[in-house]
């Protein structure tokens, strides 16, 4: 189905994006266009920054790090609660923002990507509190303990698909730790974070929080690069990941990457097809598909293949494909037309290669004012034994591949081939044997029963291709942080070596 109600009134702003540095709104000597995916058109300007740009906003961080590290739990907890405050206030205009920047349907913006951004914020400004050493008892002659210490100016890479809360995840803990940050958005969605540091910049000291718009062939590299940063955290494709891996190996700095992945749903007989058909319909399909968490592969038990596959299909032939702006849209356009059609030949190799398509598979026919989007239809594929390309590589998109499987060594072995490792669920009654397929499956999240849940508090992070480090709980203030020792001795006997 294609949506038909009217859309929210399209955004254009006149005034080009901003660098944010040391606190000011610096205007940058060239610019590149933002483009609308639900129309193909330009609907803002981004400055394009350079390596001297970065070198400014680096400086600016390192100083504004001397002070900030210094500043007490109970400030920057109160500082981390005005940011959410004021982004839920300021609440009304962000879901129009989001779907234009990203294509995302604006019914999901509004209640999944504006109020997590601001629980984020109000997460870790509570941890914060128990950021603390503690003392290791090495007995009577010693004392020693141990402090958390920021680690200095972090670069915060943050990818297109869910700017708003990417951005979150990084800043917030980061901020908590006592670091400076300089924030580089992707440049298919800068919008969003420039507008988001804009709103709340003037809560911290000049240079607490910096960002450089451009591309990541120059800016982002430059920023990875810079001796001035101490950590770089990455949220993006793992081609990325390997690359800014290789341009921090000469510093050995530390990094955090959140990567791509190839999640599989594995449902089990004795599953409720109802629920577990809503769970795969949100699981590939929110976010237009173009999340790493997304579960791209359906492993259903031979026994019930059949009858999920037809209902799967036929929900998916369904949904509505429009303008993110409209309030009708359930799946919006995908971010370019390059990916569009990158997708559509990644589904098309699937074909070829013995797949069999079941629903979607192509460009939807659209009123002429949506022609230039970037549109593609929520597409499912057939492939019981899981042998095309659709069941190894991550597409990036609205794309379901429904494997079969008949024994539980056989499906574990399968879903754990795969060279990703950041999600997967198991759907049964039996809570034995879902618990048994959980400790299995090798990726850094398991879900049972449900899909997509991530409430703050529970790691999310994943293994092997995927990346390392976590994000959105306690433990991740720690990944902003080096430990520091203290070791007193109240001890005078040495032992005799020089004698």
């Amino acid at each position: 189905m294609t949506a038909t109600h009217t859309a929210t009134a399209r955004l254009t702003l006149d005034a080009p994006q901003p660098l944010l540095v040391g606190g000011e709104e610096v205007p940058a000597d060239r610019s590149f266009p933002a483009v609308d995916p639900s129309t193909g058109r330009v609907w803002a300007q981004v400055a394009e920054g350079t390596a001297g740009d970065v070198d400014r906003a680096v400086a600016a961080a390192q100083r504004a790090f001397q002070t900030w590290r210094q500043t007490s739990l109970d400030t920057r907890q109160a500082l981390l609660w005005a940011v959410a405050e004021r982004l839920t206030q300021d609440a009304a205009r962000w879901p129009a923002l989001l779907a234009t920047e990203n294509g995302r349907a604006v019914r999901e913006a509004g209640f999944i990507d504006v109020p997590t951004a601001a629980e984020i914020f109000r997460f870790f400004s509570g941890v914060v509190r128990d950021l603390h050493g503690r003392t290791v008892p090495c007995g009577p002659g010693a004392h020693v303990f141990t402090e958390p210490r920021p680690v200095g100016v972090v670069a915060a890479i943050v990818p297109w698909n869910s700017p708003l809360i990417s951005v979150a995840h990084k800043l917030a803990p980061a901020l908590a730790a006592g670091n400076t940050v300089v924030v580089k958005p992707s440049e298919l969605a800068s919008v969003s974070t420039v507008e988001f540091v804009r709103l709340v910049q003037d809560l911290f000291p000049p240079g607490v929080v910096n960002v450089v718009t451009g591309f990541g062939h120059d800016v982002g590299r430059a920023l990875v690069s810079h001796p001035g940063v101490a950590k770089v955290s990455f949220t993006g494709g793992t081609e990325t990941g390997r690359r800014i891996l290789g341009d921090v190996a000469d510093r050995l700095i530390p990094t955090v990457m959140e990567l791509g992945g190839k999640g599989s749903m594995v449902v089990c007989p004795d599953a409720d097809l109802s629920t577990v058909t809503e769970d795969v319909l949100t699981g590939i399909f929110a976010a237009n598909g173009e999340v790493c968490f997304a579960s791209s592969r359906l492993m259903v038990h031979r026994d019930r293949y059949d009858e999920l596959l037809e209902r799967v299909a036929a929900r998916a032939d369904a949904i509505v494909v429009g303008d993110a702006l409209d309030p009708a849209t359930q799946l919006g356009p995908l971010i370019t037309a390059g990916h569009r059609d990158v997708v559509a030949k990644r589904v098309q190799a699937a074909l070829s290669e013995g797949a069999e398509l079941r629903a979607g598979g192509r460009t939807p026919e659209m009123s002429e004012e949506l022609a230039g989007g970037s549109y593609y239809r929520p597409t499912v594929l057939a492939s019981p034994d899981g042998l095309t390309c659709a069941s190894r590589e991550e597409f990036f998109g609205p794309v379901l591949t429904v494997e079969a499987w008949t024994s539980e060594d056989e499906v574990v072995d399968r879903v754990n081939r795969v060279a990703y490792g950041l999600a997967n669920g198991v759907w049964s009654a039996d809570l034995g044997q879902a618990h048994r397929l959980a400790d299995r499956l090798d990726s850094g999240m398991v879900w049972v029963n449900t899909w997509f849940a991530t409430p703050l508090g529970q790691p999310q992070g994943g293994v092997k291709a995927s990346g390392f480090g976590r994000e959105g709980a306690t433990a991740t203030l720690l990944e902003y942080t080096a430990t520091k020792v203290v070791h007193t001795s109240f001890d005078t006997t040495r032992p005799p070596m020089w004698t």
